[in-house]
């Protein structure tokens, strides 16, 4: 009794470290990097505490990070990093149980519409510390942030602008010989398609699943072993948003095979019902079904891809169809990532929705480049122009520039 009651004293200990590293290191998460599979990294689990990828870094994932990710300046680029893999450099040590991480990720927007005045401001994109503590199976998982606008669906602070935010918190129970299964309930990222830090992509505002703040509170079951990782959740919906009748709830899942340590083709489903959608302002089910693949035909280059249809009914809405409003269109990304050196990535992003396949559909295009320079932190520049149609007339087009700056310990 006295061994639990120390565990559970150290538990909340971690919890109170994760509001301290909020306070003390402005920090984003270290997210989910589908290029990662150049490296034979077909399972999000090796490097994630998250089996679907994304969010906090256990300690193998730390060290890849610096032998893989970053630019090495030495001559020795497969030399063990020692304590710069170590969270806060390695300052201090950990408990074995515990995993702490925190970043910050900082943004400059400039936005140049082809007929207007162009804008531009600075956001702080994410200040998030995270923190999981294990006790045997069982394991606690929760994230704590800060941000200067936007965010809403995950704020636990009330103000129009900088808030705090909880992204995720759950609990989990890993099961089988091997923990390849785990089952836990909570707030989470929503598993459907590629899991990528560039959240507004319109495959994951369409979809809504990004990871900034689409997360919803359910039952989830993963499954992750060999070539197969799996995920289907549950959603109950997110009980940060009220009334009720915000709230979306009904399944989503995906599952992905590795035909080959560099080839992953998966596919995915999710269905949910709105009593009162935010937008549409009627009771509402969407559906979003797809494909998506990540393939290295050689280390320099990964492309990853994702399409999705999607299914609107809104029954109480005027008809044209005898169930109200219905819509039907489709969803798709396509990224080329490139690394000629080490730490260094550039390539296009091709991106397409029609929301109705009876209207134009929307268009974009990025050019990014990224670099991460230096142990725990890189920068990254992405240039996007999108057309959006407008009914009756002429498309807006719109180019955006975005410089960011990531640090995390």
């Amino acid at each position: 009794m006295t061994r639990l009651r120390r565990r559970l004293a150290r538990f909340a200990v971690a919890l109170g470290l994760v509001a301290g590293l909020v306070v003390f290191f402005a920090s984003a998460r270290a997210e989910a990097y589908p290029w990662m599979i150049r490296h034979g990294y077909t399972q999000c689990a090796n490097c994630h505490a998250d089996p679907a990828g994304g969010g906090l870094l256990n300690e193998y994932g730390r060290v890849q990070g610096e032998i893989l990710m970053r630019t090495r300046y030495d001559s020795e680029p497969d030399k063990e990093p020692g304590p710069l893999a170590e969270p806060a450099f390695g300052l201090f040590e950990l408990p074995r149980d515990l995993l702490l991480g925190a970043d910050t990720r900082l943004a400059y927007l400039r936005t140049i519409p082809l007929s207007g005045k162009p804008q531009g401001r600075f956001i702080l994109m994410q200040a998030d510390a995270e923190a999981q503590y294990s006790i045997g199976r069982v394991r606690a998982n929760a994230s704590l942030g800060y941000v200067s606008e936007g965010g809403n669906g995950a704020a636990i602070s009330r103000s129009l602008d900088n808030k705090l935010v909880s992204r995720i918190h759950w609990v989990g129970v890993d099961l089988g010989k091997h923990d390849e299964v785990l089952v836990r309930a909570g707030r989470m990222n929503i598993p459907f398609g590629i899991r990528s830090i560039e959240h507004t992509l319109f495959v994951r505002r369409e979809t809504r699943t990004d990871t900034n703040a689409s997360q919803q509170y359910g039952v989830e079951v993963d499954y992750h072993r060999g070539p197969i990782r799996a995920g289907v959740m549950g959603i109950a919906g997110n009980f940060l948003v009220s009334p009720d009748k915000f709230r979306s709830r009904g399944y989503a899942g995906y599952a992905e095979y590795a035909f080959d340590p560099t080839l992953a083709v998966g596919v995915s489903s999710m269905a949910v019902n709105t009593q009162l959608d935010i937008t549409l302002l009627t009771p509402t089910w969407r559906h979003a079904h797809g494909l998506f693949a990540r393939y290295s035909p050689a280390r320099v280059a990964v492309v990853s891809a994702e399409v999705d249809y999607l299914h609107t009914s809104a029954p109480n809405t005027p008809p044209p169809t005898k169930l109200g409003k219905v819509t039907s269109g489709a969803v798709g990304a396509i990224n080329v990532d490139l690394e000629p050196v080490q730490g260094v990535h550039v390539g296009p992003t091709l991106e397409l929705v029609a929301r109705d396949f009876s209207q134009p559909a929307s268009v974009g295009a990025w050019a990014s480049a990224w670099w991460f320079f230096l142990p725990h932190a890189d920068v990254r520049f992405d240039t996007i122009f999108n057309s959006f149609p407008t009914p009756g007339g002429p498309a807006t087009k719109v180019v955006s520039g975005i410089l960011q700056v990531h640090v995390y310990l």
